[in-house]
């Protein structure tokens, strides 16, 4: 049996921080954006809007996906290299957009990103910050709003990550791999993060590979085959690595990870999919186990009941392995068997899901999330959504509700409200002392589930004309508790109680006088500082991207800008001595700049991070960020 639940209330239970100061460097490029001079509206008119999701955009605008080739004929009538199946998919969800708080990338933006982890890619989300407890090999998680353990669920092809250890999935442990689409909520009470596997465009073998090196020994790999013809069905492999040496003597690290999949299809009405993944880590750094490694096993079934109707079904299991644990103490190392199932409709504007997942183990042993809404293109859409999980010792549920209206002579207003409870299974969260870190046996382990009773609020609105956009809301966030991650980040660490925090954020992107070139800039700011929550989260940055020549075979980005955040409370990891808790970080600043050019399918990238040389960004104490790197990249998708 698990322990009883954790509920903490109270309005404090940190020591407070002293209040950050105006980073004069950080807002120099905001500055910029009177000091430049923006286009007249003739060419502003002219000015290109962001493509998609091709370009990490700080607002994007719309959840449009490029068309992709319909082989609903009869094979006998296409050419031999049009036939191609996929696996039916659940669909239907809100738009990516500001509005509603939700960032997506196609497989061309995720490139065009210069992404190497899932971390590095969701790192230009407003208001967003990653956890990272040091180089490639290290655990890395994210933020935003305060949430910590039980902050964020990652789902991949309906099959969800839950963490084997910890309150939170390690995100060094989640590959980009073969991987052709991410959708992020960003919601106030606990976000998701979708992936998507490769998905055949065409019925010609494909192949993308994406190799680079740069600044500390750091090299990179990652390549994927995908052949929608094989063995009487189809099939695709990904491989990918990424190590360094990093910034001290016994920093370096590396992370791997490999995918394979075999689907059976009935033409496009079914298929039978089967996925085996791995990611694992190794690191030099004492604080962290030096080896470990995730894989997950699935069997998927996708079935087209009608047009617009689909149902899906799955078992798998998760593993999780460490090597080279200290003598003395017990691998936190075990696995978990999940099935579930996923439906999924949407016509003429409205949508529903609904998924049920059976989990091996109490943490949780079930759960259940549905959601549903409508929107029209220039009108606006509502979308609601509800979960629910059964633990040992606790049932938890949640809601939520977000509307949209317009754009209406290019206004948009928005609102977002969630509420409810969000359990996570961690280390020995408690009030008072902290006992040593929890270390898991090998298998399931019952341990100690905290739960958050958490309430939000976001509404603001948008303008977009003449190339201009403007946006804001006003954010409200109530918690009875605030966790740590539970990771080896801050393993052992207590919760602490929470409060109401008030906030503000705003997004602007102008156009310049060059045709391509725009600002962009974000920001944030809360009346309270608390764990995991600074002061202010800023980003700002120019962004120029164009195509050229009527074949549209050239294409530039080009991005230089700076991100960061005021002091920051993290939760510390108890040593063993009961000494866990919180502590406050200096400000982080990072200024970078990627430049990419495309020449038909081949990508040539430069990046450069942190070329001002600050020595003492870090996420948790005495865990210091190289202090610079440059990479070079090139990127090659290939037919046949």
């Amino acid at each position: 049996m698990g322990a009883e639940p954790i509920r903490v209330i109270g309005t404090g239970g940190w020591s407070s921080a002293p209040r950050s100061r105006r980073r004069i460097g950080a807002r120099i490029l905001f500055g910029g954006l009177f000091g430049l001079l923006v286009g007249s509206p003739a060419s502003a008119a002219a000015q290109e809007p962001p493509v998609g999701a091709t370009v990490v955009d700080t607002i994007p605008l719309s959840d449009s996906v490029p068309d992709k080739p319909d082989p609903s004929a009869e094979p006998d009538s296409l050419a031999n290299d049009t036939i191609y199946y996929n696996m039916p998919r659940v669909t239907g969800a809100a738009p990516a957009s500001y509005a509603t708080g939700i960032w997506e990338w196609d497989r061309d933006g995720i490139m065009a990103s210069g992404a190497n982890t899932l971390a590095e890619l969701v790192q230009d989300v407003p208001g967003l910050i990653t956890l990272l407890g040091g180089d490639y090999g290290t655990p890395a998680a994210m933020t935003a709003f305060g949430l910590g353990g039980a902050g964020y669920r990652v789902i991949r092809d309906g099959f969800e990550l839950f963490p084997v250890a910890g309150g939170v999935v390690d995100l060094q442990r989640v590959g980009l791999g073969g991987i052709s689409r991410v959708r992020l909520d960003r919601s106030l009470g606990q976000m998701q993060v979708e992936l998507w596997s490769h998905e055949h465009e065409d019925g010609r073998p494909f192949s993308v590979v994406e190799a680079g090196t740069g600044d500390l020994d750091t090299n990179m790999f990652r390549g994927v085959y995908a052949d929608p013809t094989a063995l009487f069905g189809s099939m695709a492999v990904a491989l990918e690595r990424i190590d360094t040496r990093s910034r001290g003597k016994d920093e370096g690290g590396n992370r791997t990870g490999s995918w394979v999949r075999y689907q059976l299809h009935l033409k496009e009405r079914a298929a039978v999919s089967f996925d085996y993944r791995r990611a694992g880590t190794q690191t030099k750094v004492a604080d962290y186990f030096p080896t470990t490694g995730r894989t997950d096993l699935m069997v998927r079934a996708g079935l087209r009941v009608a047009d617009g109707v689909v149902l899906e079904g799955y078992t798998g299991r998760s593993s999780y392995d460490v090597e080279g644990v200290q003598e003395g103490l017990t691998s936190p190392g075990g696995s978990r068997a999940q099935h579930g199932g996923r439906v999924g409709f949407e016509r003429g504007g409205f949508w529903a899901t609904g998924a049920l997942r059976l989990f091996e183990g109490e943490l949780p042993a079930r759960s259940f999330d549905a959601s549903g809404g409508f929107d029209r293109a220039g009108v606006g859409g509502v979308a609601g959504r509800y979960s629910q999980a059964t633990w040992t010792e606790a049932n938890t549920s949640s809601l939520g509700a977000r509307a949209w209206v317009g754009p209406v002579a290019g206004v948009t207003l928005f609102g977002a409200y969630e509420a409810g409870e969000f359990g996570a299974p961690a280390g020995p969260l408690m009030e008072g002392p902290v006992a040593p870190p929890l270390l898991q046996p090998t298998g399931p382990v019952p341990g100690v589930l905290a739960v958050t009773d958490r309430t939000t609020l976001r509404v603001g609105g948008s303008f977009t004309g003449w190339g201009v956009t403007v946006a804001g809301a006003g954010l409200r966030a109530e918690s009875d508790l605030a966790l740590p991650l539970g990771t080896e980040l801050d393993l052992g660490a207590p919760a602490v109680g929470g409060v109401s925090r008030k906030g503000v954020e705003a997004a602007l992107v102008l156009p310049t006088m060059w045709t391509g070139l725009t600002l962009q800039g974000a920001y944030q700011f809360w009346d309270e500082e608390g764990p995991f929550v600074p002061r202010s989260v800023y980003r700002g940055s120019f962004e120029f991207h164009r195509i050229y020549k009527e074949t549209e075979n050239l294409e530039w980005w080009i991005s230089v800008g700076v991100r960061g955040h005021d002091p920051m409370q993290t939760f510390v990891a108890d040593d063993g001595s009961g000494m866990g808790g919180l502590a406050t970080v200096p400000f982080f600043q990072n200024w970078y700049g990627r430049v990419q050019v495309r020449v038909v399918t081949v990508r040539l990238f430069f990046g450069w991070d942190n070329f001002t040389l600050r020595r003492n960004n870090q996420n948790f104490p005495e865990r210091r960020l190289p202090y610079a790197r440059s990479f070079f990249a090139l990127r090659w998708d290939m037919w046949n």
